[in-house]
């Protein structure tokens, strides 16, 4: 399967570039246009802070799953040359004759030429009982041979497989996380109330016949008002203790978006 990591500085880079960052970012260019220098400050380092958090967290993750990756490398027998030999799986192409025998993970999608296995196949169809493979089968990467022995020709390999393919869908499905649905909406109501008081001020303004100098720093302020700083700071730091708690439970997500 190809390697989808991301290179950190871009990982980093993610972490500012999102609806929420930007929302803060916003908040730091309409305190600079007030000029209030130290709040902008604080917002920056709200920003920073933010990214930092998740940043860190998720490249924890990732390492440990490297770490997994590199322990659990599957290696097959294969025929080569006329001689069985065991290669690393990611050596395997179509056409290759391939042993499966107990204990064994089947690097590829394979049709079963001679011999008969039994088959664990839940971690690609969720079926939790093994299922025989008899001549003339066809067997799904990542299957476990419970029971039996047998020689398979390859047919597809590495993100042509079923699993490659069912991985592919998990790799390129990405959903607003309801941390940052949260925020927006909470956003959203502001903005909707602050619009109102906009209009009053303005109003209220105009038939003063206050100095548009005076107004806009009030409007900039009641658009300020609308943006929660504080808040995905708050969410991240709270998705990132859970994480650690589902750590010490076995569990590793890789994004902390996932922990919801």
């Amino acid at each position: 399967m190809p390697d989808t990591a991301l290179h950190p500085l871009r990982r980093a880079i993610d972490k500012l570039w999102a609806p929420v960052p930007w929302m803060l970012e916003a908040a730091i260019v309409l305190q600079l246009a007030l000029h209030k220098f130290t709040e902008a400050g604080v917002i920056a380092g709200l920003l920073l802070f933010n990214a930092a958090i998740g940043f860190f967290q998720e490249g924890r993750a990732q390492a440990t799953l490297a770490a997994l990756k590199s322990r659990l490398a599957l290696n097959a027998s294969v025929q080569r040359d006329g001689v069985w030999k065991i290669v690393p799986s990611a050596e395997v192409v179509p056409g290759d004759l391939i042993k499966l025998s107990l204990g064994a993970v089947v690097a590829a999608d394979v049709k079963i030429l001679e011999g008969s296995v039994l088959l664990d196949q839940s971690v690609l169809t969720g079926e939790s009982v093994p299922i025989e493979g008899g001549a003339g089968a066809q067997i799904y990467a990542g299957a476990l041979v419970r029971r039996g022995e047998a020689t398979a020709i390859v047919i597809q390999t590495g993100s042509r497989t079923k699993f490659g393919h069912t991985a592919e869908l998990v790799r390129t499905a990405h959903v607003v996380s309801s941390q940052q649905t949260a925020v927006l909406h909470v956003v959203r109501n502001l903005a909707i109330f602050n619009g109102v008081i906009i209009i009053a001020l303005v109003a209220y303004a105009s038939v003063r016949g206050m100095a548009w100098s005076e107004v806009i720093p009030l409007v900039l302020t009641a658009v300020l008002a609308a943006i929660p700083v504080a808040l995905p700071a708050t969410f991240t730091l709270a998705t990132a203790l859970g994480a650690r708690s589902l750590a010490k439970l076995g569990v590793l997500p890789t994004r902390l978006s996932a922990v919801d």
